[in-house]
């Protein structure tokens, strides 16, 4: 049976400040390190700043390891090792640019057939099988865990918000697949963002999309308490047979409890915006900007809609 369900909140809590509280760990891409696109002189506050001004409040601590930018490659190699010891809630909102780059090489082929067929067939499996990969290295590290769909981007070309919502219906269908396998939640993006406002500009979250975000983020925290992480507290789970009458056993009756295989997957999609986050704050918003990645530099004509890119099918 669980015991820790038998144990008084109160006590519960107390344990958590015994062993350290709460400590969000958020690593991925500009998802999640979006300053870069906001006007911070008007107080537009980032991912990063709604959620600092949230851990503020519940005396939680934080760590960013997201850089705008980011591929797969690039969180496992440059934010997975990392991950501090005393990480408890991890959030992963990452291949978005793994996509991207599969659209810019059907740019550069022009779209034909075999481009697209090769792209979102071979390519997008791929990604799907490195995000896969990097999901079982993270549940590795015994915190509670949360990945994120991805959104479609703001595009106002017919084509390219046609590829984009075919090819992330796909990608989605498979991290959503993944994360129960690896039984941890989703934060549902790809369901979250559904006005003009959520984006600072086509690839972009704006303040009142990153509100969003961090809403559903402490929602998953709230859900998950360090109580129940094993590697926290790893008698809290007691071996239940001890409990159970020797003659239950002699009856075919389960000695285990189900409550200490319980699920951890939940879907979070909430669609309301913290007035409170969403708010301008000049004196949080400012500070200095780590640089994007490569990578995240070239792809200005995407985040430009006078540019050339969304004229490139026209």
């Amino acid at each position: 049976m669980d015991i820790s369900e038998m144990i008084p909140e109160s006590d519960l809590q107390n344990l958590d400040g015994e062993c350290g509280g709460v400590h969000i760990v958020l690593i991925g891409d500009s998802t999640l390190d979006n300053g870069r696109y906001l006007n911070l002189a008007r107080g537009e506050l980032s991912v990063e700043k709604q959620l600092t001004k949230s851990c503020i409040d519940k005396g939680w601590d934080m760590t960013v390891l997201a850089q705008d930018g980011s591929m797969l490659e690039d969180v496992r190699h440059r934010q997975l090792p990392l991950i501090p010891e005393a990480a408890t809630h991890i959030i992963l909102s990452a291949s978005g640019n793994d996509l991207l780059s599969l659209l810019n090489q059907m740019v550069v082929a022009n779209f034909t057939m075999s481009s697209m067929y090769s792209t979102i067939g071979t390519g997008l499996t791929k990604v799907s099988e490195d995000y896969g990969d990097i999901l079982q290295e993270l549940k590795a590290l015994g915190c509670h865990l949360a990945c994120c769909t991805l959104y479609r981007p703001n595009f106002n070309h017919f084509f390219f918000k046609s590829l984009a919502t075919f090819s992330l219906g796909v990608h989605n269908g498979r991290i959503t697949q993944k994360s129960v396998e690896t039984d941890c939640s989703v934060i549902d993006f790809a369901n979250i963002f559904e006005a003009p406002d959520d984006f600072a500009n086509p690839l972009e979250l704006s303040t009142r999309g990153g509100s969003k975000v961090v809403a559903n983020i402490v929602a998953f925290v709230n859900d998950h308490p360090i109580s129940r992480l094993r590697r926290r507290f790893p008698n809290i789970y007691t071996d239940d047979d001890a409990f159970v009458p020797s003659a239950m056993s002699q009856f075919g009756l389960p000695l285990r409890c189900c409550a200490t295989r319980m699920p951890l997957h939940k879907v979070y999609a909430s669609t309301v915006v913290p007035e409170s986050l969403a708010a301008p704050d000049t004196a949080l918003a400012g500070g200095s900007l780590e640089p994007a990645l490569a990578f995240s530099q070239a792809q200005e004509q995407w985040r430009n809609p006078s540019d050339r890119a969304e004229d490139l099918c026209a």
